[in-house]
């Protein structure tokens, strides 16, 4: 080991090189420079946010323009119904004039029309299924078509509604001008025969888990991720027992959960979500 202190290096030489200050002068523009980053993505932060929660709350319309083949994703509104420029209001069976403005903020309700046609209009919440089937053994007994006008919502209470559709041997459509959206599509799949009207918007994401229970760390998230695993597969084990084209469900998965998948005529067509008479599965 040398006695000899090393001599500086290169980086060493430079600094001792700069007139007094200088150093000072960098350490606080770099200070500078580094407070205004961390402020500029906090704004970012806070306008991200602010997109976020009005994009979750809103229960009033919002004007998008239509989807094209290639230009299909769209912001995904849980509360609200998304309107092309030469959109009209969908007319549903049990309603003398279209649905109040935050009909899509509140739990799906049932409402009987006439020729055995029914409405389901609303989110579909945790007990929403349970709902339906009370409905169906109530004054729903003669409904043989049923209308959907909804933005989704819980995956489990679609399938089982999904379930009693096709038991029921019910007719579904999603009427022109209609919304069906995130867990929607899966009530849809299950009428014997299924219909989707004239700019009637029909899209899908992917399934997501919402918050709730005790913070667990990474066995939480494990458990999360198994959860939303199963959930998929069983979305799409339904649509095959539906007679839908399960490829229907890789757009859903390859779409954020904040965002939607808007199909085209041709793919509601292609994927069987909408079915001709010839078309129809057996009832």
């Amino acid at each position: 080991m040398s006695d000899h202190l090393a001599s500086p290096g290169w980086i060493e030489r430079r600094l001792l090189s700069l007139p007094d200050g200088a150093v000072l002068r960098l350490v606080f523009f770099g200070v500078l420079a580094m407070g205004a980053s961390m402020l500029a993505q906090d704004v970012l932060n806070v306008v991200g946010d602010a997109g976020d929660r009005d994009r979750l709350t809103r229960t009033e319309p919002l004007r998008l323009p239509r989807p094209q083949p290639g230009d299909q994703i769209r912001p995904y509104l849980p509360r609200a119904v998304p309107v092309a420029p030469d959109r009209g209001e969908p007319v549903l069976p049990g309603y003398d004039a279209p649905p109040a403005g935050d009909a899509m903020a509140k739990a799906m309700s049932f409402h009987l029309g006439s020729d055995g046609a029914a409405s389901a209009v609303g989110r579909i919440d945790a007990g929403t299924a349970e709902a339906f089937r009370r409905f169906l053994d109530g004054e729903g007994r003669d409904v043989r078509r049923l209308a959907l006008h909804s933005p989704g919502g819980s995956v489990r209470d679609a399938i089982e509604m999904a379930t009693l559709v096709r038991e029921r041997k019910l007719e579904t459509e999603v009427p022109a001008d209609g919304y069906c959206a995130s867990a929607c599509p899966l009530v849809l799949a299950g009428g014997v025969a299924r219909q989707a009207g004239e700019s009637a918007w029909v899209g899908v994401h992917q399934v997501y888990a919402v918050p709730g229970g005790q913070p667990g760390g990474v066995r939480d998230l494990d458990r999360s991720v198994a959860q939303i695993q199963a959930t998929i597969a069983e979305c799409q084990s339904l649509l095959v027992a539906m007679d839908v084209d399960p490829r229907l469900w890789i757009h859903a998965m390859q779409t954020p959960a904040n965002e939607l998948y808007v199909l085209t005529p041709a793919e509601l067509r292609e994927f069987r979500l909408v079915t001709t008479p010839e078309s129809a599965p057996a009832s």
